[in-house]
């Protein structure tokens, strides 16, 4: 005699649906994960801005010796 499923018991087509749902959210996370790691960390952004600044400053001191003098 056999007894009614529980609703923990998956049927073949459910597993491998569950398999194919489970590989594309795994692709999702590899893309997350791999754009997640191009973000430049404050260190770099900390360098960036320095290098914008002095090269405001530099700039800006070119202009006043050329066309203030």
């Amino acid at each position: 005699m056999r007894r009614p499923p529980s609703e923990y018991e998956l049927t073949l087509r459910q597993v491998d649906q569950a398999r194919s749902d489970f590989a594309a959210i795994e692709d999702g996370l590899e893309f997350i994960i791999a754009e997640v790691s191009k973000v430049p960390t404050e260190k770099t952004l900390a360098w960036v801005a320095a290098g914008s600044f002095m090269s405001g400053a530099a700039l800006a001191a070119l202009v006043m010796l050329f066309f203030v003098h």
